[in-house]
């Protein structure tokens, strides 16, 4: 069959890239460590960082602000702690390289983006922002589940080193998957499985349950009872259904899924997004598509085309 020909081709590439090749043939990604030039320098050196990221200090904002920054000491704490724990990026960088590699071999249209680190201390849904010729780390968003005690768990779990590149692939596959206009809780479920696909793809270095966000212990229950996840979803029309609360219980980043069951507490949070991805996934193994198709694919016809069977 021309499709596992194509199927395995993919995985070819992958292995020929993380495995075969010396990482040294692979082109670096600089990292521009943005937090220790900025809180290594004294005001009178302000100025040249300023111009040197323009883009990184709104016009808005007297340079009053930005030296205040730099002897604030919460600000000078988290900088401290994210200088030990990134102190070497090495790992990070080749990830981050063998993945743009990976993404530019997929996608044509993918430039190379220019990567910073930061510690803004903004929002954790802002840890990592992709603009195109820009992607902003948010380092003080990964320093361990430890040390973010006023943060629930199922979030911090999340907030550690291992999840950048997975984060930061996500990103990219976000902006390559356009959003569905249609309303339906399948159709965001077969755009977060496109997305978290490409990411899975993009990223072979990483532990898989890492895609979903949860546990692997939450990731291997929803594998052991994906006919019951299933016949819950068919049973109870929920597939086609429109209404926001469906979404908020089986889409949204959250502890665990709302099946309002005694069995709630031990699913992952957004587990239409991991049916999601076990559709997409399906879809792909039987069909002969590049993964740069799959991304404009309608969701319907992956759907009805995907032949999916949930594990007995």
């Amino acid at each position: 069959m021309i499709y596992i020909n194509k199927y395995c081709a993919t995985f070819i590439i992958i292995l020929i890239i993380f495995f075969a090749c010396d990482v040294n043939q692979i082109e670096k990604t600089d990292i521009n460590r943005f937090e220790q030039e900025f809180f290594g320098s004294e005001k009178s050196n302000l100025k040249k960082i300023i111009k040197k990221y323009p883009y990184l200090f709104p016009s808005t904002y007297d340079n009053n602000v930005w030296e205040s920054y730099l002897v604030d000491s919460t600000r000078i704490a988290t900088f401290k702690k994210t200088n030990t724990i990134f102190k070497n990026m090495e790992e990070i960088q080749e990830q981050i390289s063998i993945s743009f590699d990976l993404i530019e071999s997929t996608f044509s249209s993918f430039k190379k983006p220019k990567v910073i680190t930061l510690n803004p201390q903004d929002e954790y849904e802002n840890r990592i922002i992709y603009a195109d010729s820009l992607l902003l780390i948010s380092l003080d968003q990964y320093l361990g589940s430890d040390y973010y005690p006023a943060i629930p768990s199922y979030i911090t779990y999340n907030m550690t080193k291992k999840y950048i590149t997975n984060d930061i692939c996500q990103k990219i596959s976000e902006k390559l998957v356009p959003f569905p206009t249609d309303r339906s809780l399948l159709a965001e479920m077969i755009y977060h499985g496109k997305v978290i696909y490409l990411t899975k793809m993009f990223t072979p270095y990483n532990e898989s349950h890492l895609k979903f966000h949860s546990t692997k212990e939450k990731i291997n229950w929803a594998y052991e009872n994906e006919k019951y996840i299933w016949a819950f979803f068919v049973e109870n029309d929920l597939l086609f259904s429109t209404k926001a609360e469906m979404k908020s219980s089986f889409i949204s980043f959250a502890p665990f899924s709302k099946f309002n069951l005694e069995i709630d507490k031990y699913s992952p949070g957004g587990i239409g997004k991991w049916l999601g991805y076990r559709i997409v996934d399906s879809y792909m193994r039987n069909n002969n598509i590049e993964p740069s198709q799959l991304s404009v694919k309608d969701f319907y016809e992956i759907f009805s085309e995907s032949n999916y069977k949930p594990k007995k």
